[in-house]
């Protein structure tokens, strides 16, 4: 552990100023990715638990009685079932109006989080290039004052240049893999959603 603590301490040190805001790249990052995984394992679970609920509030919706649909959605732990009795809820709009609003905010909040990541995907690059180009502005300024013959003070430069871009890097790919991760996992949960509020405008509009 103290070796590891070292070596980032090191490479901090030898990467210069620009290795500050990428370090807090990566640190956002572990956190959001953190965040999605629990948000994904949760949603995963709550499906799971809440499907026999969901039904019986189809059941309710088919045979009209919006009351009992809106308390089983409710009690049930299944998101389609929240954004179900969410919709019942709502008196301002007609109910498959209601039912497109509803599962919009909840697909909203089931993406938070990958914005994010697709910024820190093209910011962690960009970084790293400012810590090259500030890194050689600094071996350039070495060798003009002390010349061609100590090599010792240019590699410093060198170093932080080589430093930030690999740094850079190895944030964006970190922060690239769950983000496509991501993205297919809400293309996925988009879908299940939108099979599941037509079957649900579709119990209503069978209700006698």
């Amino acid at each position: 552990m103290d070796g590891a603590l070292e070596l980032i301490a090191t490479v901090m040190r030898r990467g210069g100023p620009v290795m500050w805001p990428i370090a807090l790249c990566s640190l956002i990052v572990a956190l959001v990715v953190l965040r999605k995984a629990l948000q994904w394992a949760f949603h995963a679970l709550a499906e799971r638990a809440g499907a026999p609920l969901w039904g019986k509030a189809l059941d309710a919706l088919r045979a009209g009685d919006r009351q009992a649909a809106k308390a089983l959605a409710a009690q049930g732990a299944s998101p389609y079932g929240a954004v179900l009795a969410a919709a019942l809820g709502r008196a301002d709009l007609p109910f498959a109006e209601a039912l497109e609003a509803e599962a919009r905010a909840a697909l909203r909040r089931l993406a938070r989080g990958l914005g994010v990541l697709d910024t820190i995907v093209t910011l962690a690059p960009m970084l790293g290039i400012l810590g090259t180009v500030t890194g050689i502005i600094a071996s350039f300024d070495l060798m003009g004052s002390m010349g061609v013959d100590d090599p010792t003070g240019v590699a410093g430069g060198i170093a932080e240049a080589l430093i930030t871009t690999a740094a850079g890097l190895v944030v964006s790919i970190g922060a690239l893999i769950p983000l496509n991760a991501g993205r297919v996992w809400h293309r996925a949960q988009t879908r299940a959603m939108e099979a599941a509020m037509t079957a649900a405008e579709r119990a209503a509009e069978a209700a006698p």
